[in-house]
């Protein structure tokens, strides 16, 4: 039996989780150092920056060339390909501005599909979802923490977003309502990679876009306090007086991760989105909005010691222990104290599991003998008795598989040091250092006897005491598919200025913006890549506009 299921397939939770595509996962772990980083203070001492951060002009390098257009797109995601698309298609002249040697390897190639409303699918099917409800729900699940025009103003795009990829002939179907949200918005993506990206970029090209691969933005030109375009890391400048940058995050980028996670990040998705987008927005003068959270990793998580890809070719586990993050038992941060309800991780593992994970830096799974060997036996969904409060354990066949190598894969976990089998719950503690532990474990078998958490809540299915010799202990560290937030925008996708001023002419959509975005990320599905692509189609509406 397999233990992980098509992470794309998945209990239907995918949103923007991505690899980079050609060279699977290989190498994602967060790039140490920024090259682009050294050489952007090295300009901005040459330029010299106004009082209030942004930069009064870019000294041209010598023997760049230059192009000119309407509007430079900086990155080729959902938001960039959206938004290039509908401005070729009211005559813009366009350039799009990329880093990757193709536009199949951003995550928007690789996701399982947004989350939309009162598209073509959705009314052939007979459910659709009006934008009412889809903004009913993320707004009040927001706890009003966004910018609730820009929520409505990018819901309203995915309309128009989802229909003209329809009608480019890109494969899709709509997914069920997993996780008893009361509507089916989700668009599985049916397609991947080239296949996926190529529709899209063939209608910009044939509307007259422009391509420019393997070429990074790197400076927002802004002379005389005007947006001017874009200096690229390619040798050539893209003059334009409208600029929208969106390159998908800082999934790449560790001295972000640091700065607004205090914890970095294992990367599952994208690292070319390193953050450079945000960067440039910053030093022309931008600010940050305060939602940063992660696409938390629904197939489980992994160890500090974790190299290359933690999936298989066909998304499975490279070792099956990764998913007991999702299972949950009782889970202790680095002092050994529980910090949340486990099983709200089980129900929501992108959304609450990954911003738990963030908050605790690393955690740890402890479990007995009885837990471990009825999870390698009969499955933690039949263990636990199939609880019905469980909204997506009756759906995931993940949850009712068994390890297939859990002796070998035990014995890799021990020896790269982030697992540990032990006759006392006194040994789990000294090895990871957790002094809290042994009470922590008392207290909460204290729980499982009596029936009821009274600390979290967890539910009664849930609570299974850690009793039986030998016990087992397994650390894991942050992993994730995608960021979101960044920088701040108005209801227009302008960037925000520190005075809360637009600047004109500088758009930020996708990921690469904070104010639409939540924390934790949004619980129905497909939130993420839906809201990058409505913001592609709005904000190419306020530049046609203006």
């Amino acid at each position: 039996m397999k233990t992980v299921m098509d992470r794309r397939a998945f209990l239907g939770l995918s949103a923007t989780g991505a690899l980079v595509a050609g060279a699977g996962l290989a190498g994602c772990a967060p790039r140490q150092g920024r090259q682009q980083d050294a050489a952007a203070s090295d300009e901005e001492d040459a330029a010299g920056a106004s009082d209030g951060g942004a930069q009064e002009a870019i000294p041209r390098v010598e023997g760049s060339s230059t192009k000119e257009c309407d509007v430079c797109v900086v990155g080729a995601g959902a938001a960039g390909l959206m938004a290039a698309l509908k401005l070729a298609e009211a005559g813009k002249s366009v350039i799009v501005v990329e880093k990757a040697p193709s536009a199949s390897m951003s995550n928007f190639a690789m996701c399982g599909g947004p989350a939309a409303c009162e598209t073509k699918l959705q009314e052939q099917e007979g459910e659709t979802v009006t934008l009412d409800t889809l903004f009913g729900y993320m707004y009040d699940f927001s706890r009003a923490s966004v910018n609730g025009a820009l929520l409505r103003n990018c819901l309203a795009g995915t309309s128009e977003a989802l229909n003209a990829m329809i009608d480019l002939g890109m494969p899709m179907s709509l997914w069920p309502d997993v996780y008893g949200n009361g509507f089916r918005a989700r668009h599985y993506l049916e397609s991947e990679g080239e296949e996926r990206v190529a529709p899209l970029v063939e209608a910009i090209e044939a509307a007259g876009g422009e391509f420019l691969y393997s070429t990074g933005g790197e400076k927002v030109l802004v002379e005389d306090g005007a947006v001017r375009g874009v200096q690229t890391d390619a040798g050539i400048d893209v003059l334009a007086p409208n600029v929208v940058v969106c390159t998908g995050g800082f999934l790449g980028g560790e001295d972000l991760q640091r700065q607004v996670f205090n914890t970095p990040v294992f990367s599952l998705g994208n690292s070319l989105s390193d953050g450079t987008g945000i960067k440039m927005v910053l030093d022309a003068g931008g600010a940050l909005d305060r939602n940063f959270a992660v696409l938390g990793n629904e197939c489980g998580a992994v160890a500090a010691a974790t190299t290359g890809s933690p999936f298989t070719e066909d998304w499975h586990n490279v070792n099956e222990h990764y998913g007991y993050w999702l299972f949950g038992g009782l889970y202790t941060d680095t002092a050994g104290e529980r910090f949340i309800n486990e099983e709200e991780i089980a129900q929501f593992p992108l959304a609450i599991g990954g911003e738990a994970l963030l908050r605790a830096g690393k955690a740890y799974v402890v479990m007995d003998s009885e837990y471990y060997e009825a999870v390698k036996g009969e499955g933690i969904y039949a263990y636990l008795g199939q609880p019905e409060s469980w909204v997506s354990g009756s759906e995931a066949d993940y949850y009712k598989t068994t390890p297939e190598n859990a002796e070998t894969h035990l014995q890799q976990a021990v020896d790269e040091g982030w697992a540990f089998k032990a006759d006392t719950v006194a040994e789990l503690a000294e090895k990871f250092s957790l002094d809290a532990l042994e009470a922590t474990v008392e207290r909460y078998n204290g729980f499982c006897d009596a029936g009821e958490d009274g600390d979290f809540g967890k539910s009664a299915p849930f609570l299974k005491p850690v009793k039986s010799a030998p016990f087992y202990i397994f650390e894991y560290v942050p992993s994730a598919w995608g960021t979101n937030g960044g920088v701040k925008v108005d209801s227009h996708l302008r960037a925000m200025d520190a005075d809360n001023n637009p600047i004109p002419g500088l758009y930020v959509a996708g990921v690469d913006q904070g104010s639409a975005y939540c924390v934790p990320y949004y619980t129905n599905p497909g939130a993420s890549v839906g809201l990058a692509l409505g913001s592609g189609v709005y904000v190419a509406q306020e530049i046609l506009g203006a």
